[in-house]
């Protein structure tokens, strides 16, 4: 039996989406990537080397994250449902940067997602580019904080974190004064000993000055 050695090549899906910066912190954008689309396999691959079908599962081998500023690793790590070592088809890679697309709609910031795949017949390297384009640290338009709410904390009461921040209902709130209330809420949950991530999320129901704001938390308690 022949053995033959593949090495990573270029994959069966390179796709690239734009999502334009919002016109204010509190708007979001709503463009989703398209669907799966393999592509040929590049020039000068081996004919003996096949690329797995779309709906082939196959081993994460690695992720790689590049271009995000405004938006750390670990919290767009936190929305993928997968990590190294997972088996996956090419549409659930897909759909991992479909939910980091959300996170950025979330946080009302724009940009240009660029999803390549390095795969074999059994493993796959994942390479997610981002180009920001917009956002809330270039908008300082200040607006009215109409409501405050916060989800997933389970060790933490509400009732504490809403005394952690310090923008109230009622108080302006602009991208700095949101970032001033994440790390105080970080702060909270680092005295009592859990991690945590933050992904705020702004909406202006009204479609006026005033907005609401809800501080998704994912905890992450120790042992």
């Amino acid at each position: 039996m022949r053995r033959l050695t593949a090495h990573f090549i270029p994959a069966a899906l390179s796709l690239a989406c734009a999502m334009p910066p919002a016109a204010a912190w509190a708007q979001q954008a709503t463009s989703l990537p398209p669907n799966d689309a393999p592509s040929p396999a590049a020039p000068g691959v081996h004919p003996d080397v096949r690329l797995p079908a779309p709906a082939t599962p196959v081993r994460v081998e690695e992720i790689k994250v590049s271009g995000n500023k405004q938006v750390s690793t670990p919290a767009i790590m936190a929305v993928v449902p997968f990590h190294v070592g997972s088996m996956v088809t090419q549409a659930q890679i897909t759909q991992g940067l479909q939910d980091i697309m959300k996170l950025y709609q979330q946080q009302n910031i724009g940009g240009k997602f660029h999803q390549n795949l390095r795969l074999d017949g059994k493993r796959v390297q994942v390479e997610w580019a981002i180009e920001e384009t917009g956002g809330p640290a270039h908008l300082n338009k200040p607006l009215v904080l109409e409501s405050l709410g916060f989800d997933g904390n389970l060790h933490i009461a509400t009732s504490a974190l809403k005394e952690a921040v310090h923008r109230q209902p009622g108080d302006q709130v602009t991208p700095a004064t949101v970032l001033e209330d994440e790390k105080a809420i970080q702060a909270l949950y680092v005295k009592k000993n859990i991690g945590v991530t933050i992904v705020p999320e702004s909406r202006a129901p009204h479609k006026d000055e005033r907005v609401t704001l809800v501080y998704h938390l994912t905890e992450k308690a120790t042992d």
